[in-house]
């Protein structure tokens, strides 16, 4: 995997050297005048634009139509401050003004609109999409209908201008590309992508999901904010026009064309959406239908964008001279079947044993602090799911949960955890309520846990899913991850080093460089462990891991469950088959119609006749007469 790795690396660099290429010998074919280089320059000034709607809602997630008010609010604010300040208003001033405004709106327009998600957070934000050309042509300082024109103002100087000022458009188009690039590949990227793929998931690991959603969507407003300068400084004027309803709506689907979340695909989709616009001359009528038909088309045949296509993958390698004939035997094989590699993928070989050689750090002194559940309670409507539950999990120790479906298992995790809030009772860990706050905060306390269904990053490595969790566990900010400052790097080679360290333990350290989402069940479900291993919790609260395992798969669970108890931490284990639970609990907690009916270790659970008779019924008998229990 490490010549797929090479070549990968080299298609995102000839990917970045042929779109700067393309775009700095456009005026080549569209042609060098004025008029053509205005005209490009608008398509580039889109294009930031596209990259901060990729940050967004590509990498995060959130979908908002509403990058146009940004751009507006911005543009407006840029082109007064230019025209009563014309001897001053030089591009580096215009973009860092432009930059300011964007900022205060994106946290202005983000604060309510991001309490909602998915189609109402779209909607919300086509609304300000909508309202803001609507307002700006009934006031009367930013021009009303006419807008505001440099061109008249003989104070303003343009420069620089022509070919320079457009090679400087390009420049820093590229430059707010490769920014999102380095975000994407840094510790908050790994936040936003975590958080696309489940808020649950996200809060699990300690990641805020408001507050992540929040900087997403502040971030992204800083390219319109750059954007709308360097509009204004091109075009020399501002008008409601400049920031029509449908532009939110065709930058969005440039970005469905080319790729929403690979930074390439945003850039190519727009240009083609906004190239299209701008020269398609008499059809110009049209416009709407064609790039109808286009979204459909592409939606259809290739819903991950043009970059996910064989032939641009086929073309970089060209570029690069690095064709698949030259990579090896493995390159040689069809990119569909890439993942089934040795046989990795759907067979238990891709289990090997886990490490049992002490490589578990420790979580804590076996005698620390318990996990204690004291009288916890909750109804859904009229439905009580729990009721008045006791539970204590000892460190070093593994305490199942377990009772028929619909006794409040899973509900118990998920008041412990955070997810739901208790209606009465309460959560202590070391004497100290941990309940109430949610779950991210929960998450910070120590407390990790698995979900009943894998929640995975399907279309990442297995290393990188285990990766989003150890970044819990460095030391580092933002912005030196982002632009791998030096304590940013050394905090990027400690979690991979951290994740590949999880992943051995659990006998995944074969596959960590093989994607997610073609694993086997058995495999994901180890994966997730692997993950909470990652935050060193004190705690694990398994959800129903040995759900569809093989007894192969089986077997190497309990080995990693005994590997985690031994380290010191907390197991609490909500599982189905019972003779695993049998095996591996100190103690049992059993429930039924949400209450404790018997707690106890395993021979004194397997021997209560109100167990027998609501739970285990014959299948405990069956396990006694082969000697699983007294």
């Amino acid at each position: 995997m490490i010549a797929l790795r090479s070549a990968a690396g080299r298609r995102k660099a000839a990917g970045a050297i042929v779109l700067i290429a393309v775009g700095l010998l456009m005026p080549l074919v569209v042609g060098t005048g004025a008029y053509h280089l205005v005209q490009l320059e608008y398509i580039a000034s889109m294009l930031m634009i596209a990259i901060g709607l990729d940050i967004v809602t590509g990498f995060a997630g959130q979908l908002s139509l509403g990058p146009g008010a940004v751009f507006a609010i911005s543009g407006y604010a840029v082109v007064i401050f230019a025209n009563h300040f014309p001897t001053v208003a030089s591009l580096p001033l215009l973009c860092l003004i432009g930059v300011l405004v964007a900022i205060v709106t994106g946290l202005v327009a983000g604060m309510p609109s991001l309490r909602v998600g998915g189609f109402y957070l779209a909607m919300t934000t086509l609304f300000l999409a909508l309202l803001v050309p609507s307002v700006a042509q009934d006031l009367s300082f930013d021009g009303a209908d006419q807008g505001v024109s440099l061109i008249s103002n003989i104070d303003f100087n343009q420069s620089p201008d022509g070919m320079t000022l457009y090679v400087t458009t390009i420049i820093v188009v590229a430059l707010v590309g490769l920014s999102a690039w380095a975000l994407l590949y840094s510790k908050l990227g790994h936040r936003f992508l975590t958080l696309r793929t489940s808020e649950d998931l996200a809060a699990s690991l300690g990641i805020n999901a408001y507050r992540t959603k929040l900087l997403a969507f502040v971030i992204s407003s800083v390219p319109a904010g750059l954007a709308a300068a360097f509009y204004v400084f091109t075009q020399q004027f501002f008008t409601p026009d400049s920031a029509p309803t449908d532009l939110s709506i065709y930058l969005v689907a440039g970005c469905v064309i080319g790729g929403f979340g690979t930074v390439a695909g945003p850039i190519i989709g727009a240009a083609l959406v906004l190239g299209l616009e701008e020269f398609l001359g008499s059809l110009n009528e049209y416009q709407g239908i064609i790039f109808g038909v286009a979204l459909i088309a592409v939606i259809s045949t290739i819903p991950d964008g043009l970059v996910a296509t064989p032939l641009w993958r086929k073309g970089l390698d060209l570029v690069t001279r690095k064709g698949r004939k030259r990579e090896g035997p493995e390159m040689s094989t069809a990119a569909d079947d890439l993942y089934s590699l040795r046989g990795l993928v759907h067979t238990p070989t891709a289990l090997s044993a886990p490490a049992t050689n002490g490589t578990r750090p420790p979580a804590g002194p076996a005698d620390g602090p318990p996990l204690v559940v004291k009288g916890a309670g909750r109804s859904f409507g009229g439905v009580v799911a729990v009721d008045d539950v006791d539970l204590t999990v000892r460190r070093g120790t593994i305490h199942a949960l377990i009772g028929p479906n619909g006794s409040g298992k899973t509900t118990t995790l998920n008041l412990i955890s955070g997810f739901y809030r208790l209606d009465r009772g309460c959560v202590e860990l070391g004497g100290k309520r941990i309940d109430g706050h949610g779950a991210a905060l929960v998450a910070k306390h120590g407390i990790g846990r698995t979900f009943q269904t894998p929640k995975l990053l399907t279309d990442k490595d297995v290393a990188y899913n285990v990766i989003v969790a150890a970044d819990s566990t460095t030391r580092t900010t933002a912005f030196e991850s982002v632009f791998r400052l030096p304590r940013g790097r050394k905090a990027s080679k400690q979690a991979r080093k951290t994740a590949l360290e999880c992943l051995a333990e659990v006998g995944l350290a074969d596959v960590a460089d093989e994607v997610a989402g073609k694993m086997s069940h058995g495999v994901q479900r180890l994966i997730e462990v692997a993950r909470v291993m990652a935050i060193k919790p004190s705690f694990y609260l398994l959800d129903e891991p040995a759900a569809g395992l093989s007894q192969y798969e089986v077997e190497i669970m309990k080995s990693v469950v005994r590997l985690i108890a031994a380290s010191g931490a907390g197991i609490l284990l909500v599982e189905h088959n019972l003779p695993l639970v049998l095996d591996l609990a100190d103690e049992i907690t059993v429930l039924h119609r949400g209450q404790r009916i018997a707690h106890g270790d395993p021979d004194e659970v397997a021997s209560n006749e109100e167990v027998a008779r609501v739970y285990l019924g014959r299948e405990v008998a069956a396990v006694g007469e082969a000697g699983g229990v007294a």
